[in-house]
Parts: C-alpha cells; structure tokens; sequence
C-alpha cells in the first residue's frame, strides 16, 4: 500500500465496468455520491453477449436518463414464438406465442432484443458526464484490504504504474471469476453455492452473425429473384422477425433477430448434449450440421421446381461462436464488511428468460440508494442496510431462477408424451379468446417482496411491491405540460432524496386537505423525506388546475395521461413503439385499497401505502429504525 498522502480517497470504488458497474456508478451519480470505476479492459467488448432485456431493464436505463436511445441506436421489440417437433423449420405455426411487444406494468413492452456493446457505451455516456463520477479503463485490481471505515484498493493503471485508491465502500462487479469475490472473499467464507433446490448445469453454444443481403448482381443465379423477391424479402424470408424458441426434445435451439432492425445482426444458440466436446460444437463444421437446415427451404414453399434453396452462405459473417456453461448459483453472502458482490460476482443464471444483465440492473438499483443513504448518514450501522439489500435480492432472484429455470425445463423436455400434451393443451386453450390474452400476456406479475424482519418497508401498510408506471402530464401551471412517464416525474435529475412522497388523488379538490396532512407529519420525518418534493397524482384524465390554482403554486401536480396523449408527443412517443395493453389506472389497481398516501424508496420500490393521516406518521416515525440509524435517533 501507498503511504497515506499518495492515497487517493472517493467514496465508492467499483471493480468492473461493465453493465452492472456502469450503472451503478451512473445511479450513484444521479444521487451525488463520488463514485470511481476501475475497469480491466481498455475498451468496450464488442462482441455482444447478452441479447434480452426485460422491462425492469428498460426501466433502468430510463433511470440515468437514456431511454432515447433505446429504440434508435439499441435495441428493438418483437413477439416470441415457442415452435414445436422435431423439424428444421422456423415458419411452422407456434403453440404459443407470448406477446412481449406490449405495455406492462413498467409502462414499457416486456422485452426488447439489444445490442450489448451500444448498452453498455450508453451507460458509460452517463458515467463520463457525471462530475461524481469516474471510469478508468485499463486498470487492474492487485490487492485490497479493509480498516475502520475504510476499503484500501491497490491497482495497476493503463500505464502499468501501481497507484492506491481508498473509499467508504468497494462493489465487486467484475464478474463470475472476478479479483474481488476469488481473491478477497472467497478465503474469508464467501462461496458461490448451488441454488436451493435448484440443479441447473447445462453449456450451450452461441452464435453471432452479420448478414449481409444478396443482390441480382451479387448471386444472379439466387432463386427467388425470379419470383419478384427484393433482397429485404429474401431475408426477411429466411430470419423472420420474432424470437424463436424451438423446442426440439432432441436438440433445443433458440434463435432471432437483435440489436436495431438494420443492424441485421441473429442469434442462434443449441444445447451441447450429454457426451459432446463443446469446443467442437462450436465449430464452423458442427454449427452449420446444426443450423443450416433451418436455412434450407424446399423449393415448393415459393412454387419452384428446385428440391432446396439455400441461403446463401457467403452473406453470412461469423461474430462469435462459443460455448458458455450456465448454472444456477447464487453466494451465501453478498456482503462482508465493507466489500460487496453484485451482478455476475454474486449470481449466475441460466440462458432463459434474458435475466443476466438484468439482475445487475436490479442489484444496481437497490444498492444505489442504500450507498447513498450510508455516505450521507455515516452513523447508520452498514452491516444491516447491506444485509437488507442483500437479502431482498437474493428472495427475488431465487424465485426469478426457479421460474427461468421450470421454464426451461418445461419447454425443452425430452419426453415426447410431455411435449405432446404441451403442444395440445396450450394449443387448444389460446382458441378460447380469454385465456389466449391471459396465456399470451406472459407471467408478467409485479414484483413483490415477501417481507422478513430488517426488510426496508411496512407489510402491513402495504409496502413492498413494485411501484407501476403510467404516463402523466403536469397540471400545476409551473413546469411543462408534457406527456412523460411518471418515474421522470417522481424522481427527476433534481431529485436526489432517497424516498419520494407521492400522493394518490381522486381530484384536483383533494389537493387542500392532502397537503395538510402531508405538512402534519413532515416534522416526524428527521430529514429523511421532504414535503417541497411531493408529487400529487391525479387520476382522472380530464383534470385541470384552475379550481385549485393558489395551492398549486409551490407544489408538483399532475394527472395520468392517456396512451392517445403519449401517442400523440412527438418525443415521448419515441421512448416506446406502442401503447397497446397500457392502463392508465395501473398505480391504484396495484396498490391496497383506497391507498392514498406513498413513501417509494429510490428503487421503485413501495416502503409504504398509507390511507390516511395517522398511517402516515407511523410510517415516517418509522423510518429511522428501518435505515438503521443508532437508537439515539429514534
């Protein structure tokens, strides 16, 4: 170690640049928290590993203030198709198709098909605009150690020179074989265990390609250009838009377009079975067994004489192929002292579902506001905010593998007699009209906590659930009257506190009476919440701010907007390619009844649905306990 006068000091150090460090860096940023990104790579990887990303993870980069960018330079929506049989064909009708390509409860679709490297360059834009916040390329970790207070980092920077840094905190984000979980807390007890209950253990191999559009005047002796077909056709016919999975008992596949629609760019991943070298597997000989026949077509299917027509090979550019081992682990602690484990370092999960990047998102996303919370009230006891944090997560990822997982398992069985009553029954059940929309929907349940003691929210004043998304558009005549979301609204980049009021109105008229109580309890609240940052919701549509205009004039109003409204914004309407399936009244229908009063934490997450005044002080008084404070705070 360095001698004190050449250590540098910020408050958290982050090992690992990657999706999981960069935002959380970017969260941290967001709340003013110094932050400094050590990361082993000099650049950005460019080969794109995750594809998926649910809406808690569109949700996310809304958060750092890049949803714009989401549906122009990163990603785009498509449905899902579960194909059945032993066949080579990617256009036989499905036995289900899950409708991802509308609104949940985020406010956004269910999923959308990434490029990684443009994620990753779009949280990193955040980081490298934050004046909290540093990322440092090139810079390897070497040792570290703890004192009172304190995590003391040596590392070695791009120029190979050992520097030493030294924060309040350290998080660990460089990955399953990472410095910081092999080499720091793995010898201290921390292991990366078997899930409960869960025995997952299979390698998969993936492929990237680039496809590149044959012409005429390229392949002139191409088939279909006899049949009138312009190139977009031809591959539009051979990767069709939709994310397939084709759950062939002998060899489950799944496969589809990502990245943004003119990228061109699919993915195709296989099981390696039991007995084969994966390494091989991976090979431009046995990947082409595997998946050329999904790219034959028989000449009839376009009225033609020819037996097979091919795609052809040569518009095909190889990005990756390899073979990755995915198990369901999760560490035993994700916390020791004042280092932590978050992401990959911490969980890995198995190929389904597209939770990898995700789950990062979501450790981010709960650790943020808890970091800041420690930095700005260093007399809280770090030991129990960590705990709740860790504990949460790992009660929310648990049931997420066990889901992914069961999933998995229930679409790639081997058994023909299972896959046959599969494929009828949910078949038969998509022609009843209701339970299509509900099969169709997907398990698209909010997220709930199921609460243990230290758990950062009140069960019984219906804390713990994930806060919903609507649109909204202020009525209180002082800021723009806009379409937005309202987690733009809620927490907007001059909003640094850590828990956010929010009050749920029927009507403008309840504006008087809700702000009393608001103000009644605000002396309780130790500073933890601020009355001047309220949000008052209206949920009725047709509101207006003229009949309580003189209480509106130092304060947030606004009212749910309708999926015409958003429609019809030129700038928001791009943040989202459709409204299908929204409800504006989502908030309230998630909530306890006639919940009126919220305290959301800077997760998203409910600490509290009050419904009425006294509810409300036994939620504020509350709150020092709950964020561990010494009992003097009390």
């Amino acid at each position: 170690m360095s001698s004190p006068q050449n250590v540098e000091r910020t408050s958290i150090i982050i090992c690992g640049g990657g999706p999981t460090g960069a935002m959380l860096s970017a969260q941290l940023s967001q709340l003013s928290i110094p932050n400094i990104v050590l990361e082993r790579e000099t650049a950005i990887i460019t080969d794109p590993r995750g594809i998926a990303l649910d809406e808690d993870g569109i949700r996310a980069i809304q958060s750092i203030g890049m949803l714009d960018r989401m549906y122009s330079r990163i990603a785009h929506c498509q449905q899902a198709r579960f194909i059945a049989g032993a066949g080579h064909t990617l256009h036989k009708e499905p036995f289900l198709m899950l409708d991802v390509a509308s609104i949940g409860y985020s406010g956004h679709v269910g999923f959308v098909f990434h490029r990684q490297p443009e994620l990753e360059r779009a949280i990193r834009d955040v980081v490298a605009k934050s004046p909290c916040a540093e990322l440092r390329l090139g810079c390897e970790v070497t040792s570290i150690a703890e004192s009172e207070g304190e995590v003391v980092v040596d590392y070695v920077d791009s120029h190979g020179e050992t520097r030493t840094l030294s924060g309040s905190f350290l998080v660990g984000a460089d990955g399953k074989t990472g410095y910081v979980r092999k080499k720091y807390l793995e010898p201290r007890g921390v292991d990366l265990e078997r899930c409960e209950g869960i025995d997952y253990n299979e390698t998969w191999v993936a492929l990237n390609w680039h496809i590149r559009l044959p012409t005429p005047q390229t392949h002139p002796d191409f088939p279909l250009w006899s049949k009138g077909y312009t190139p977009e056709q031809v591959y539009d016919a051979f990767f069709p838009k939709d994310f397939r999975f084709l759950c062939n008992p002998s060899r489950p596949s799944v496969c589809g377009r990502f990245g943004l629609e003119r990228d061109r760019l699919w993915r195709f991943e296989f099981v390696v079975q039991p007995g084969e070298d994966a390494q091989q597997m991976a090979t431009y000989e046995s990947t082409s067994k595997i998946i050329m026949p999904y790219l034959t077509h028989h000449g009839s299917r376009y009225g033609l004489q020819q037996r097979s027509i091919q795609f052809p090979t040569d518009c095909i550019e190889t990005l990756r192929s390899r073979p990755v081992n995915f198990q369901a682990r999760c560490c035993n602690k994700w916390a020791l002292g004042r280092v932590i484990l978050a992401g990959d370092a911490a969980h890995v999960f198995p190929p389904f579902g597209g939770q990898g990047i995700v789950s990062g998102f979501r450790d981010s996303a709960a650790l943020a506001w808890r970091l800041a919370h420690l930095h700005r009230h260093p007399h809280a006891d770090p030991e129990k905010v960590l705990q709740t944090w860790y504990e949460e997560r790992k009660q929310q990822l648990t049931h997420s593998i066990a889901v992914t997982v069961q999933n998995g398992e229930f679409f790639n069985n081997k058994s023909i007699l299972h896959t046959v009553m599969r494929d009828w029954v949910l078949w038969s059940m998509q022609k009843v009209p209701f339970l299509r929309e509900k099969i169709q929907g997907g398990n698209r349940v909010l997220p709930r906590y199921r609460h243990e003691p230290g758990f950062i929210f009140r069960p019984e004043l219906g804390g713990g659930v994930l806060l919903p998304q609507v649109y909204c558009r202020r009525i209180d005549g002082r800021g723009s009257e806009k379409v937005e979301f309202t987690d733009d609204l809620f927490f907007s980049q001059s909003n640094t506190g850590l828990l956010q009021w929010i009050v749920l109105l029927d009507t403008v008229q309840e504006l008087a009476l809700a702000r009393e109580d608001i103000c009644a309890v605000i002396k309780s609240n130790h500073d933890l919440v601020r009355e001047d940052q309220a949000v008052y919701l209206v949920h009725y549509i047709k509101a207006v701010g003229v009949a309580a205009n003189d209480l509106m004039q130092d304060c947030i109003v606004a009212r749910i907007a309708s999926a015409a409204e958003f429609e019809a914004d030129p700038v928001v309407s791009k943040c989202s390619p459709t409204t299908r399936n929204y409800d504006p009244m989502q908030i309230k229908k998630s909530l306890r009844p006639r919940a009126r009063y919220l305290l959301v934490r800077r997760d998203r997450y409910v600490y509290a649905a009050c419904v009425d005044r006294e509810e409300l002080r036994r939620a504020v008084v509350s709150l020092p306990e709950a964020l561990a404070f010494p009992q003097a705070r009390l």
